[in-house]
């Protein structure tokens, strides 16, 4: 590759057309990380320049970057033009602050300086067809997502996308520095003067034996770092060149999408905070490949997958349409209704926090109801919501999850028309304290016996009461689904029965030797909780009995408060049951709760002997 230090005047003061590929990011720089620092810098350098005029000195110029620039076709017959292969954003924002500050010119009435500047924003109209390519016209061209917001710019119509949002900062930059000189053409004509002359930039040209993607790849944490996806873009791309495929419509056909902003959003997962598409990719590639690695070494890995001899033989356009077809796949995981056996095991792991299923739930999704019906999807996916929740509730380790998933999409992989039951008889064979799925004797000891509200995370405990409230309705009952969704903590909260404090109203039984030494977690178990709303909760506070059952006969519409908390669970052999609510009532309604919840979860066994599409009552 060839290297040298140039001025602006060798960039844009020549006919010649910079195109950034498909394949490379949109525009990404902000005011506040970019904008303001670059425009700090130019505005130095001016300073510079009217203080050498005065005193004679010699400006030193300033360094804005490097930019990398490959060989390509000429688009017509009068115009060099050079593929930007790093330096996009810094190139498409000089662009943008001279087309600012030629508005600025304009506003004056300056036309030299509106003449310079055009000169360093168009080409000579005569050297191409203006009806065939009239966006020949631009020094530089962007990637086609920003290309229509790009053009409508430089025409001067208003937009409000980050290109616009650009040109109205330097304008409004440009401007107010302008009004503090007397002389602002004078220093209208220096600001050209230095974008002319004194602001240079390193130029890499690449010559026909560099790989550019190399280059790409080795110069991309400069500036704004690219994510994951990025990187694997461009080599898709470039693998799509090489294969003298139609690049314009594998990125209309596949991957225009991506670039969206409901792609480009951030999200975490764990502690790491990434795009939305990196974070696809990453569920993507651990379901194709079944290794191990990190959210930092994404690109390699799916580098690597490509060029594993088992995916040679798959065209780039394959991959391409792969990914696009799994893309719809997760957004609809991802907005799932929340009810029914799948949504709510969908809104689970979200309220949870648990993210390892999704390789799993995308390889279940992805092969399609003529391969394995929605009955047996549902079995599935109800064997990993009770293998979750029973080790949630027993507070058990989930750091051996990204191995126990990929295991089990391994299974899948190899029976995928009943790929049920090949996760189920997975899950089941799992051994050890960190991996094994708890069976029907441990769930109901922590259900009946666990302190589970002081044990356990709250959203555990009430994804366990929602989940249980919905078990208890029916088709005759008004609601279907208990109020859920991302302000659910706004809707119910967990309320003690009993309360914590439980020494101001509630005496021990007449009969109780220890004079209730153990309510101290009784209270804390699963028989002494119910949900309430969040402004009924702290009415109730530690009120008796009495009124606190006729406040929540008054105010809740919930089942699991009526069926099983103001009236006697099912085959409950206590009488009088609403008088009083004690130490045998808290028992009596846990074993209850807790034989409902092994429906709602039901083991290995319970699963694999049920016919496909039945769900046994609670005993």
């Amino acid at each position: 590759m060839r290297a040298d230090t140039v001025d602006l005047r060798r960039i844009f003061g020549r006919d010649v057309r910079y195109t950034v590929p498909l394949f490379q990011r949109p525009y990404v720089w902000n005011r506040d990380d970019n904008w303001s620092a670059l425009w700090e810098d130019i505005r130095r350098t001016i300073e510079r320049a009217e203080q050498a005029a005065r005193t004679g000195e010699t400006v030193a110029p300033h360094f804005l970057g490097a930019l990398v620039f490959d060989e390509t076709p000429y688009m017509s017959s009068n115009l060099e033009t050079r593929q930007v292969i790093d330096g996009q954003q810094r190139l498409t924002t000089l662009q943008l602050f001279l087309f600012a500050a030629r508005l600025s010119a304009t506003s004056l009435d300056h036309e030299r300086s509106v003449r310079l500047l055009t000169k360093f924003l168009e080409n000579d109209a005569d050297l191409f067809d203006q009806q065939k390519h009239p966006d020949h016209l631009y020094k530089v061209w962007p990637t086609n997502a920003d290309r229509k917001e790009f053009r409508s710019v430089m025409l001067g119509q208003a937009g409000n996308g980050r290109l616009a949002e650009a040109v109205t900062y330097f304008r409004q930059e440009i401007d107010a520095w302008l009004a503090e000189s007397s002389e602002p053409d004078d220093r209208l004509e220096t600001l050209v003067q230095t974008m002319r002359e004194h602001l240079r930039l390193v130029v890499i040209d690449l010559e026909k034996h560099d790989d550019a993607q190399v280059v790409f790849e080795t110069l991309n944490s400069r500036g704004t770092p690219l994510e994951h996806a990025d990187l694997i873009k461009n080599l898709l791309f470039r693998n799509a060149e090489r294969a003298n495929a139609d690049v314009d419509r594998l990125y209309t056909t596949y991957w225009a999408p991506f670039d969206q902003d409901e792609w480009r959003t951030e999200q975490t997962t764990g502690r790491i905070t990434r795009s939305r598409l990196d974070v696809f990719l990453t569920y993507w590639l651990t379901m194709r490949s079944l290794r191990e690695f990190t959210a930092s070494t994404l690109f390699k890995e799916f580098e690597r997958w490509l060029l594993d001899s088992s995916v040679r033989t798959v065209s780039t356009e394959d991959v391409f349409g792969e990914l696009a077809r799994y893309a719809q796949i997760y957004d609809s995981i991802d907005q799932h209704p929340l009810i029914g056996v799948e949504g709510r095991f969908l809104y689970r792991m979200k309220v949870m926090q648990t993210s390892t299923p999704m390789p799993l739930l995308l390889f279940l999704y992805g092969l399609g109801e003529d391969v394995l019906p929605v009955e047996r999807r549902q079995r599935a996916i109800r064997a990993i919501d009770s293998y979750l929740v029973r080790r949630a509730i027993l507070n058990l380790s989930n750091r051996d999850y990204n191995h126990v998933f990929r295991e089990l999409v391994g299974a899948a992989t190899q029976q995928p028309e009943c790929a049920d039951e090949a996760v189920m008889k997975a899950l089941s064979s799992l051994q050890g304290h960190h991996r094994q799925w708890p069976s029907d004797t441990e769930f109901r000891a922590a259900l009946e016996q666990a302190p589970l509200y002081s044990r356990l995370y709250r959203h555990r405990v009430r994804v366990l009461l929602e989940a249980l409230e919905d078990e208890l309705r029916t088709d005759h009952t008004e609601q279907l689904t208990a109020p859920v969704g991302e302000h659910v903590a706004a809707k119910l909260t967990i309320e003690h029965i009993m309360p914590q404090s439980w020494r101001d109203n509630w005496p021990p039984l007449e009969n109780d030797p220890l004079e209730g030494a153990d309510r101290d977690e009784l209270v804390h178990t699963l028989g002494n909780l119910t949900l309430v709303t969040a402004r009924l909760n702290p009415a109730l506070g530690n009120m008796p009995w009495r009124e606190k059952r006729q406040w929540l006969s008054e105010h809740s519409l919930l089942r699991l408060t009526h069926g099983s908390l103001l009236n006697p669970p099912p085959a409950v052999g206590i009488s009088d049951w609403a008088s009083n609510w004690d130490e045998d009532r808290i028992r009596a309604r846990g074993k209850y709760l807790a034989s409902l919840a092994l429906s709602v979860w039901p083991s290995a066994d319970a699963l694999l002997t049920r016919p496909l599409g039945a769900k046994p009552a609670a005993t």
